[in-house]
């Protein structure tokens, strides 16, 4: 799949530019109108009892429980003339409103007076029911503010409810859009300026995360066609696509750039990083996709929509980088690669005695060093400053959004506010109790539904309970029914029964006690209880029955899909505990900030409801864990392929964390720069995902994967790459690697081919060849072929494809004796390594990719590690591997060691100073691509002990 992208791009750009900037065109439109069709609720289950109480009501009970209020407002008593009047008239109209049913007023309903006047008695309400689908509620709710609201001078008039309050959090939610755009958009753009050393580079993840986000909008305009689509996605569509532009934009380009400066052509590195970054970007894309799909099983629309917009920004991300990415790459040509020269670390001029500028990653390299010195200290101080972060999670108390979620300044919060402090009686926290296809106007019907009414007003808690059969307070009927039901009746027969508790919180703890205690009490007849408590109850019940499903498919995924990608059985256990461990460190710290208020000033001004969002910590959960995998991938990947190179376990984790850790700074910082514009939104909850995200990521690149990544790999030694046999057989069938294909090999092939030199004399052959051949060039040139730092830069993964050329040269890094036909013992025969005893085919067959048991084995476990060898030679960070072998770093395409990976470091000396007639004393040990095979594993003379021991068993087959 790799090599048709590269050749797509590489030999079609323009056109793959020029039917992506088409559909663009196309879909901009259709994108543009995705607000207009998103949905504000969805934050119920639709098969719980309190969302089918709520729907009868609308179908069935005109004079059902108000859902909105107005709130008239005078500067001195609500009973001057002009509030009167005002009063007056918008009750007038609304009794002729389409769509408005139960409408009572302060100015038309004597017998309710006080309980619709404030105690101050400046404000007064206007009570009504708006009937219909939520979208349908939300429009007309938008117009009647549009016609009635003011906001002085002089009277005011506000509108209250959950309807208001979802008009005012799509407004907030849009505006806040914009404003975290203008915020992020130039500090991104300066992040990416540094990180890509370049303007055309650095508007690269531009141009990709922009085709996501539209083609994501697209997909989610398309989708509210056939579901609940909520209005909040829309800000993690465009956050998540924009960061994992950069992310995938970084990873793939800073490849390509390493492989051109490894002196590979522009379509042989392209197609190179392709099949390597761009592996991993396929890879990473996947395990967030399928982290996100957990909010699939949840049954609350509100969710779902976070995971359809998650896994449509994400996929479209991917096609992008790896389709539009490596086009533009390809057309933009010498400018993509401007600053990368300047960025890789060019040596001082000599006589400064300076050795060179650092090398990228070497900060990281050294932290890696150290706490693998001392993993036991540094592992625990990470994990006890997570614990204490995670403690406050124990405090968690959890509600549904409502009007606290908005800025103290907003219309409805007020409102909301005003009912449950200012007014007699908290006409949000009623309680409808409906029971349907009963004829309520029966007597005996009536008496059952009296005594019921009876029994749930000595229910503690309830304060009164109105019915069709009258009015009850701790047992006692205090009212007469009212006259021919009133509207307790339903159209088409039913009833329902009204409770209004003593708490004014319908979200406090002691109405939930009350709702349980109410749904105890038997009932005459099938009932539904609706209502505010009611829905946070069952909610609450639906999100914990959905939570271990959801946590099992995220994990038994990702830790399918990183065994196939490691081979290892600890290390898809090690990420999943160790983004366990972040989570609950970031969640505690949101309960500390947004459920106690504490640092607030830090994170903004917002209203201290002293609960949790119930649904935020499942969607920080999802996305969170989504983005740890992804950077867990992106490490694992470079320590994979050093470790497949011969690398022992610390210095492959070394290197991968150097090699890494400057390009999961940038792409944190990126994402931390995103998500603090997300955090910038005056919606709490929205907040506190943008910080919790941010944290979570901050988390994630320091304390993981600098100091708790690399001390539990020290720590596990050799058992890091440890799987039982059958699972390491499995992956050996199925596990995802890298291979070989014809395009790659060929492009490959012409970039590293030396031009034939002119001939001049007979070929030498024999011991002398090595000479002849070592002298032809001056000391310390690079090789034929190879580009500007060749010799001290890691070479390419194409480059160490094994090739037969590598043939010339014994794996030993010796000439064999010559046979009779003045090769090692005549064409095709056997080579030996001179005191080792192991044979080598004349034409060694590419070593078998293993990355599983197999693979494990260095110093750690008392096995001679090749890279100590090389201690001496490579400086501290250096990106280069082993001096000898097959995959070392210093070693060229043709299988030959280069001018750097010899002891004394000159090319002409070495050779020159060797006695011919003295036999060559073999120093070489072959690392893991050289072992030699047999019947299908590793022979145990491919294990070799620093004490002299006979080499015994492979680990994985004691």
């Amino acid at each position: 799949m790799f090599a048709l992208l590269a050749r797509i791009a590489i030999t079609r750009p323009g056109r793959v530019l020029a039917v992506t900037g088409l559909l663009v065109l196309l879909l901009l439109p259709w994108a543009a109108g995705v607000f207009d069709r998103l949905a504000t609720g969805g934050f119920y289950a639709p098969g719980d009892s309190a969302t089918r109480a709520e729907a009868m009501l609308d179908a069935e009970f005109p004079g059902a429980p108000p859902n909105v209020a107005i709130m008239i407002t005078a500067p001195g008593d609500i009973d001057g003339p002009t509030a009167r009047r005002l009063g007056e008239n918008l009750t007038k109209e609304l009794h002729r409103e389409p769509g408005v049913s139960g409408v009572t007023s302060y100015w038309s309903t004597e017998s309710q007076r006080g309980l619709l006047r404030s105690q101050d008695g400046r404000s007064a309400l206007v009570l009504l029911r708006l009937t219909g689908t939520e979208d349908a509620i939300a429009r007309h709710v938008a117009a009647l503010h549009d016609r009635y609201a003011h906001d002085g001078p002089g009277v005011t008039v506000r509108l209250g409810g959950a309807p208001a309050v979802m008009l005012d959090v799509t407004e907030q939610s849009r505006a806040d859009l914009k404003r975290a755009e203008l915020i992020t958009a130039p500090l991104v753009l300066g992040v990416l300026l540094y990180a890509f050393g370049g303007t055309a580079a650095a508007l690269l993840p531009i141009v990709v995360g922009g085709s996501a986000v539209i083609a994501s909008l697209a997909s989610l305009r398309l989708l509210s066609e056939v579901t609940h689509i909520s209005v909040f996605s829309l800000n993690l569509t465009t956050a998540l696509g924009f960061a994992l532009a950069v992310d995938y934009c970084l990873f793939i380009l800073r490849r390509f750039r390493e492989e051109r400066e490894n002196g590979l052509d522009r379509p042989a590195a392209l197609h190179t990083s392709l099949r390597t970054a761009g592996r991993t970007v396929l890879f990473s894309g996947l395990t967030v996709a399928l982290s996100l799909t957990g909010a699939l099983l949840f049954p609350l629309p509100y969710l779902q929509s976070y995971a359809y917009a998650g896994i449509a920004v994400v996929v479209t991300s991917e096609l992008a980088a790896l389709l539009v990415l490596p086009a533009a790459i390809m057309l933009l040509g010498e400018r993509v690669e401007r600053g990368r020269r300047r960025r890789a670390g060019a040596p001082a001029p000599a006589g400064t005695g300076v050795g060179g500028d650092r090398e990228p990653g070497a900060v990281w390299g050294a932290i890696a060093r150290r706490v693998m010195a001392h993993p036991l200290l540094f592992g625990g101080a990470a994990v006890a400053l997570m614990v204490v972060m995670a403690l406050p999670l124990g405090n968690l108390r959890v509600a549904l959004a409502d009007d606290t979620v908005l800025p103290t300044s907003a219309d409805s919060h007020i409102v909301n506010d005003a009912m449950r402090e200012d007014f007699t009686v908290c006409l949000p926290c009623q309680i409808p109790v409906v029971a349907a296809g009963v004829d309520a106007r029966e007597p005996q019907v009536a008496a059952r539904l009296g005594g019921y009414a009876a029994r749930l007003s000595r229910v503690p808690g309830v304060a009164r309970v109105d019915t069709v059969a009258g009015s009850f307070t701790d047992g006692r009927l205090i009212a007469p029914p009212p006259p021919d039901g009133g509207a307790f009746v339903g159209v088409h027969g039913g009833t329902w029964l009204s409770l209004w508790p003593t708490e004014p919180d319908p979200l406090s703890a002691g109405t939930q006690r009350t709702v349980d205690l109410v749904r105890a009490i038997p009932a005459p007849y099938p009932v539904e209880i609706g209502g505010l408590a009611p829905h946070l109850v069952e909610t609450r019940d639906t999100v914990m029955r959905g939570l271990p499903g959801a946590i099992t498919v995220v994990i038994i995924a990702t830790f399918v899909l990183l065994f196939l990608f490691t081979g290892s059985i600890l290390l898809p256990v090690k990420a999943l505990l160790l983004n366990a461990l972040n989570l609950a460190a970031v969640m505690g710290t949101m309960v500390l900030v947004f459920q106690e208020g504490h640092l607030q000033p830090l994170v903004g001004h917002f209203q201290v409801s002293g609960t949790v969002e119930l649904t935020s910590p499942v969607l920080m959960f999802c996305v969170a864990f989504g983005l740890s995998m992804d950077y867990e991938i992106f490490l694992l990947a470079r320590i994979r392929e050093e470790h497949q190179r011969g690398a022992g376990n610390r210095r492959a984790v070394t290197r991968g964390l150097a090699a890494t850790g400057p390009l999961l700074t940038c792409a944190a910082l990126a994402l931390i720069v995103v998500m603090i514009g997300v955090a910038t939104s005056q919606i709490s909850i929205i907040k506190m995902i943008g910080v919790g995200l941010a944290l979570a990521v901050l988390l994630d690149v320091t304390v993981v994967r600098a100091v708790l990544v690399p001390a539990f790999m020290a720590l596990a030694g050799r058992y890091n790459w440890w799987a039982p046999r059958p699972l390491r057989l499995l992956h050996e069938r199925f596990g995802l690697r890298e291979g070989g294909d014809a395009f790659g090999e060929a492009l490959t092939a012409a970039a590293l081919t030396p031009a034939a030199p002119p001939a001049t004399t007979a070929p030498a052959t024999g011991p002398s060849a090595t000479t002849t051949r070592a002298t032809s060039r001056p000391a310390g040139s690079p090789p034929a072929g190879a580009g500007p730092g060749t010799a001290s830069t890691r070479p390419t993964a194409v480059a160490r494809s094994w090739a037969p050329a590598a043939a010339a040269r014994p794996v030993g890094g010796h000439e064999s004796e010559p046979g009779p036909q003045g090769t090692a013992g005549g064409a095709g025969a056997p080579r030996r390594r001179p005191g080792l005893g192991i044979s080598e085919p004349a034409h060694p067959a590419p070593p078998k990719v293993l990355f599983s048991a197999s693979t494990y084995g260095r110093a750690e476990d008392g096995l001679y590690d090749p890279d100590d060898q090389a201690d001496h030679q490579s400086p501290v960070g250096s990106r280069g591997g082993p001096a000898v072998g097959h995959g070392g770093a210093d070693t060229r395409a043709d299988g030959t060691l280069a001018d750097s990976a010899r002891p004394d470091g000159d090319a002409a000396r070495a050779p020159a100073e060797a006695d011919p007639d003295e036999p060559a004393r073999d120093t070489h040990v072959p690392t893991l691509g050289e072992r030699e095979t047999t019947e299908g594993c590793w022979s145990a003379d491919a294990w070799f002990s620093p004490h002299g021991d006979a080499p015994g068993e492979p680990p994985h087959e004691s």
